[in-house]
């Protein structure tokens, strides 16, 4: 009978070898309660298949990898037998391109990508994970709407495959194979694949001195409002308003009748306006609305990060109060009426946006009454052949703009301060994982696309309290906090408030979090410009001084591996007020304000000009407490705590 050696190419002595497995009578029912899962270095055991949390540490490949199958806190209970059954499965018959047993790292991929969402859609459903997989109907809908990044998408279909490729005598699962299942994950995978390759941020001045210009633009815009709408009005209303000499001698127009470009212009005071835009006649005119049209949607992307086909399917009566502390949040909502659906989705943005959005809707008050049509039911971006073709509306699709507005299609920009420079591309190398930003070319203009906007407004929101924005921080003012509060924490607040689609930013700012943490943990750790103390900046700087160059350059080689652990919640990383923590488990001294508790975390990352920074802030603020107070001895204490730890574990 041929045998498994579960992790055989993964540990140095045999005494770590766990139990090995008869693949000829293989049966995953019959799997012994205390089979032996894992042991240490000197045989002693790890984890048995009955416990709920297996500890696979010794087979770790990467020493930053923690190497914990957590089946206790991850999993509902109802899910926890079918996934330590899948579990199983994988250690023993999975392999990858070359044969070899799937790596603990891969084994976490797996655990978190596709068990640990499919048990809460299981529990959602009041079913099982083994019936989601034997069901084609249940297994849609999760892939719809469960499966929300590229990561999650290869990894179930990498499951499913797997399963397809063992009997079901010996999964005990009847799982059948479906040509469409395998066709949506397909197509999903292209798209994420797409999008995932071919989205950059943009340049965090770059985006705001584009911001800043068009903020200019609107408000030549709101200036002459009343006028330029009047101008529309009258534009509708009649072809001969406003004509030029040509087409008065084609049609034999009445001059006398007939107010013509100058005069019209000059009428509604709309000289300056037309002569900045070079607009010389009625076609200059409609071009001109739609570039209106295309400022405010550049706007609007960059305050919302909605996607092109979510701003086009936008009503004129989009705009939602939600009270807040601050009292500047709003919410841009959709429907779909036009498309033919029923579903709402909303957005948190600036209360700046009322703006534009009053633009529009003057824009498209005109329509209404020009059609009878009433204003709300209006798309907020209409088509430019509605402005000249009055009566010719064949169905609702022909009211709603379908273009994308690229750089034609708005209000000049001035490019000479919107070039890539050398600065802003080692900005964006350090904050964002796409590896498509080092095929950025120096000193070309930057090409303005409108899912950019989405992936540049979550990234920058995610690092607005840890890295300097400078004029784009203060153009959002509150928004990148705003949306950090409600779309923050898996965006389980925001679910809560609104209606969350698969495909919106909030589930952007969960996907991205992972890709930011590294890359600031590489950063501010790894690239430490100080010494580091703690028990993990210790093990770093440890690292460091033995093999500079080798445990470095690890991390930039490697640097999708370490992103895939911080995926898998491996590792952690957060900025703290004495420097950075890895701990990946709730930390209760932050909810009883116990900083000392970071000197003793085996997770604490200390810089001492951090720890200098709080020592001096607490000392001042010792200053302003009553000396017979309990809080002034209370505070006193943490702070000769502090000082004695420093003087411990941060030598000068």
């Amino acid at each position: 009978m041929g045998a498994i050696q579960l992790f055989e190419n993964y540990y140095e002595s045999s005494l770590s070898a766990p139990d090995s497995i008869l693949i000829d009578t293989f049966d995953i029912n019959e799997i012994r309660q205390d089979f032996i899962i894992s042991r240490d270095k000197d045989g002693k055991i790890l984890s048995l298949y009955k416990d709920n949390v297996w500890n696979l540490k010794t087979y770790v490949s990467n020493p930053s990898q923690h190497g914990i199958i957590d089946f206790e806190n991850r999993i509902e209970s109802s899910n926890i037998s079918d996934v330590k059954k899948l579990m199983f499965l994988l250690i023993v018959f999975g392999s990858g391109r070359n044969g070899s047993q799937y790596s603990v790292e891969t084994l976490g991929h797996y655990f978190n990508d596709v068990m640990v969402p499919l048990s809460k859609f299981a529990l959602e459903n009041k079913t099982t994970i083994t019936k989601i997989i034997e069901n084609n109907i249940l297994l849609n809908s999760y892939i719809n709407n469960k499966c929300s990044n590229l990561g999650k998408v290869q990894c179930l279909s990498s499951t499913l495959v797997f399963l397809d490729n063992l009997s079901n005598r010996s999964t005990q699962i009847n799982f059948q194979r479906n040509k469409d299942i395998f066709k949506l994950l397909k197509s999903k995978i292209n798209d994420f694949s797409a999008e995932h390759h071919q989205t950059s941020i943009i340049p965090s001045r770059i985006l705001a001195e584009s911001i800043r210009q068009r903020w200019i633009q609107i408000e030549e815009i709101e200036t002459n409002l009343t006028n330029l709408i009047k101008f529309l009005d009258m534009y509708i209303e009649s072809e001969r308003f406003a004509s030029g000499e040509t087409m008065i001698n084609k049609y034999k127009w009445d001059c006398n009748k007939t107010l013509q470009w100058k005069e019209a212009i000059n009428f509604y005071q709309l000289n300056n306006l037309f002569k900045k835009y070079s607009l010389k006649n009625r076609i200059n005119f409609k071009g001109f609305i739609t570039k209106i049209q295309g400022t405010c949607k550049h706007l609007l992307h960059a305050y919302t990060g909605m996607r092109n086909g979510e701003m086009l399917n936008t009503q004129s009566n989009c705009l939602e109060s939600v009270p807040t502390n601050s009292g500047i949040c709003r919410i841009i909502s959709t429907t779909s009426k036009f498309t033919g659906t029923n579903q709402n989705a909303k957005w948190v943005t600036s209360k700046e946006v009322e703006r534009i959005i009053f633009i529009l809707r003057s824009i498209n008050q005109v329509i209404a009454k020009h059609y009878n049509l009433n204003l709300n039911d209006l798309p907020l971006f209409l088509s430019g052949n509605i402005f000249v073709e009055k009566g010719k509306i064949r169905d609702n699709e022909n009211i709603r703009a379908k273009r994308k507005f690229d750089k034609r299609d708005e209000l000049p920009l001035d490019y000479s301060s919107l070039r890539l420079t050398i600065e802003d591309k080692q900005e964006i190398e350090e904050i964002d994982f796409n590896k498509n930003i080092r095929d950025l070319e120096i000193g070309l203009p930057w090409e303005f696309k409108t899912h950019q906007y989405r992936r540049s407004l979550a990234i920058y929101s995610i690092q607005s309290g840890l890295v300097s924005l400078g004029a784009l921080q203060i153009q959002m003012k509150h928004l990148f906090r705003e949306m950090t509060l409600y779309y923050g924490n898996g965006a389980s607040y925001a679910r809560k408030l609104f209606d969350i689609p698969k495909e919106h930013i909030a589930n952007d700012l969960d996907a991205l979090k992972p890709e930011l943490d590294t890359l600031a943990y590489i950063k501010n750790v790894i690239f430490s410009d100080e010494k580091l103390f703690g028990a993990h900046g210790s093990f770093v700087e440890n690292n460091t001084k033995q093999n500079n160059h080798k445990f470095k350059t690890y991390f930039l080689e490697n640097r999708d591996k370490t992103l895939k652990q911080f995926k898998n919640g491996e590792i952690a990383y957060k900025e703290t007020a004495l420097g950075g923590c890895i701990a990946t488990e709730a930390c209760d001294s932050r909810l009883t304000r116990s900083i000392t508790a970071c000197f003793d975390c085996h997770g604490g990352i200390l810089k001492k000009s951090k720890v200098d920074n709080v020592i001096q802030k607490q000392k001042e603020f010792i200053s302003f407490l009553d000396p017979s107070s309990i809080e002034y001895r209370t505070e006193v204490e943490d702070l000769n705590r502090l000082e004695e730890l420093k003087s411990k574990l941060i030598k000068e």
